[in-house]
């Protein structure tokens, strides 16, 4: 797999020296709305871990991998290219009493051939969107998954009212190509029907889809205030109730699909 990628700015939390650090900022964004909402639709799709074998590619702090931890797995394995975001993932394990629980692994490629098992659960999330040859990474998740075992991946949507709104702001009326998103590591947008060709390209098929942001609840505070974004948080609702129906569920800003092989 190409190893080409975009690196975060300087000011990103896996830019810092003290994983104590990093993991405060880490557990603060994951604690926004948006990301509650999100994390809650993988957990209902991961769906109970006791016993079984979880791998998350691209770990980031280590939500899931304590998730997993706490959830008995048999099995909890984290990989990132980076290494100041396995150290903070290390670090929250650490605090959580589960460092023994839990295998961390620096990889840039998805490392199926070297831990040499398969996996009940794997998780992509927020990754495939970060990834020069995704359709590859999509094949070695894949090729790593147990009899009847499933892949978990989000994303960001095209497909969707915020895109709609941002995304045409940023890319129509400020003719700026190069934004893929909030992210700046970002080096495409999918939809469900690219993520459902790719998906069968790699021999595996959705059964499942859930969405996030399906009505933006952050915007640009006004110059005048010392806030960066206005949040309407209580809208997230719409997330939690429709974020799981047809065909709502496909129309999210973040959309986030189960996939199992055929």
């Amino acid at each position: 797999m190409a190893t080409n990628r975009k690196i975060y700015p300087v000011n990103h939390w896996l830019r810092s020296s003290e994983p104590a650090r990093a993991l405060a900022v880490y557990l603060e964004q994951q604690g926004k709305a948006y990301s509650r909402v999100k994390n809650a639709h993988i957990e209902e799709l991961l769906g109970d871990l006791r016993g079984r074998s979880f791998l998350d590619y691209g770990c980031g702090g280590g939500r899931f991998l304590v998730h997993a931890a706490r959830q008995a797995a048999s099995l909890v394995v984290g990989v990132d290219a980076e290494p100041m975001v396995l150290a903070t993932a290390r670090y929250f394990l650490q605090q959580e009493g589960l460092e023994d629980r839990c295998q961390l692994l620096e990889s840039e490629k998805f490392p199926a051939a070297s831990l040499q098992t398969r996996f009940d659960l794997v998780l992509l999330k927020d990754v495939i969107e970060h990834v020069e040859d995704d359709q590859e990474l999509l094949a070695n998740a894949a090729q790593s998954l147990a009899e009847r075992g499933y892949l978990i991946l989000s994303t960001q949507n095209s497909c969707s009212l915020n895109y709609l709104f941002q995304g045409n702001y940023h890319r129509v009326w400020c003719q700026n190509q190069d934004w893929w998103g909030w992210d700046p590591t970002h080096l495409r947008f999918y939809n469900p029907a690219s993520l459902g060709r790719k998906l069968e390209r790699a021999g595996l098929r959705p059964v499942a889809w859930r969405a996030a942001y399906l009505v933006p609840y952050k915007f640009p505070a006004p110059a005048s205030s010392p806030k960066q974004f206005i949040r309407f948080d209580s809208l997230s609702w719409l997330d939690r109730v429709l974020g799981r129906i047809w065909p709502f569920n496909r129309l999210g800003w973040n959309i986030i699909i189960k996939a199992a092989t055929y």
